[in-house]
């Protein structure tokens, strides 16, 4: 006569809250130890002490995770290995030592990586909603609570620097991403086609500059020789070309049924409708996210200005947002002996320009995050 078992309804709360405090706890524990290290280098052993305590968590975590009786839709002939409050199912591979540790060891990898990655961002954060008088007291939260550096960066002194590289950057922004994009795919389509004279040649001529560089003063000379200096034009033509890219693009158009374009130049449509009517509409995954991948390097990008602008205050004009915001971080509160306020909120308003030059790239995330995961998975295999 056969059973069913079903799990234990008795205790759901505290299965669900085992299943989420405990990676949390765990969590906690890697935030501290980080913390520790950062702060108090003296007692370094403790945060070595507390990753381990996150490491045998994690690891008895996942062996009692997978021991937790699941509700079985069919009737069974084994029954559970034990009973109480944590039922192995019988249905369930279980997991080898080695696959647990290997599993604690990229849980605890990934979350060091988180709490680095964050702990600088809550600072910051803290730091632009705080009041500079107070900085010393604050740790991950703002102590007291204040908007004057914002108010500072958009409406006050500094406010026509800013939006002057705010606007510098979204101008070269979209030149880049739509001539570098463009330019890419056009190279893109006839090498993928097997039939285009000299193709072998061309793709290592494209390959070859994407492994060898000239070096820098050879481009710092070419541009001086175009009087680029000082311009952003400097930044958008160094920027124009991704060999990266123009391989994606290859690939995906590689997957294309040869019988969509075979049909389409039976209706009478020329190379260019083909390329631009029913090539590129197709392509909108790989293009999304080369768009994308090519918005935020042009965005956070400050090395292609760094070479050709000078940072001077003749020079200002010419920056855009992410260069202008290193000039400032770099500049000295010597600037500002007459501005009492400036003097106490120095650290605040770099904070508060960090902050905001990060907003237009997390409202554009959203809309383009569906087709990254496409794009490349489609653009990096060929069908």
């Amino acid at each position: 006569m056969t059973k069913k078992y079903e799990r234990n309804t008795t205790l759901p709360v505290l299965l669900l809250l085992f299943r989420i405090l405990i990676p949390l706890l765990a969590a906690l524990l890697v935030a501290v130890a980080i913390s520790i290290f950062v702060l108090f280098g003296k007692i370094w052993w403790m945060g070595v002490l507390l990753l381990g305590g996150a490491a045998l968590v994690l690891w008895l975590y996942f062996p009692i995770r997978n021991s937790i009786w699941v509700r079985m839709d069919a009737e069974t002939e084994d029954p559970p290995k034990r009973k109480g409050l944590f039922l192995r199912d019988p249905n369930h591979i279980r997991e080898s030592v080695l696959d647990t540790s290997l599993s604690v060891l990229n849980i605890v990898l990934l979350l060091a990586g988180v709490v680095i990655i964050v702990l600088p961002l809550l600072q910051y954060f803290s730091l632009a909603f705080n009041n500079g008088a107070f900085n010393l007291d604050i740790v991950l939260v703002p102590k007291v609570f204040s908007l004057k550096s914002f108010e500072y960066v958009l409406f006050g002194k500094g406010a026509a620097d800013f939006w002057r590289a705010f606007g510098n950057s979204v101008l070269i922004t979209l030149i880049i991403t739509i001539g570098s994009n463009l330019v890419e795919a056009m190279a893109a389509y006839p090498l993928s086609k097997s039939d285009c004279p000299f193709r072998s040649g061309i793709m290592m001529y494209f390959i070859i500059t994407m492994l060898f560089s000239a070096g820098i003063m050879p481009i710092y000379l070419l541009m001086n020789t175009f009087h680029l200096i000082d311009s952003l034009w400097s930044v958008v033509l160094i920027s124009i070309s991704n060999v990266t890219h123009l391989l994606y693009f290859k690939t995906f158009f590689e997957g294309i049924p040869a019988d969509i374009e075979e049909a389409a130049r039976l209706d009478g449509a020329s190379e260019w409708q083909l390329f631009f009517r029913i090539i590129i509409p197709m392509s909108l995954p790989i293009i999304g996210s080369c768009c994308f991948f090519t918005i935020v390097g042009t965005w956070n990008g400050y090395g292609s200005a760094l070479l050709f602008i000078h940072d001077s205050p003749s020079s200002v004009s010419q920056m855009p947002l992410a260069y202008y915001i290193y000039y400032f971080m770099n500049r000295s509160l010597a600037e500002f002996k007459n501005d009492g306020w400036m003097q106490q909120n120095f650290e605040n308003v770099r904070a508060a320009m960090m902050i905001l030059s990060i907003i237009p790239i997390l409202c554009m995330y959203p809309y383009v995050v569906r087709y990254i995961k496409g794009g490349l998975q489609i653009g990096s295999v060929k069908g």
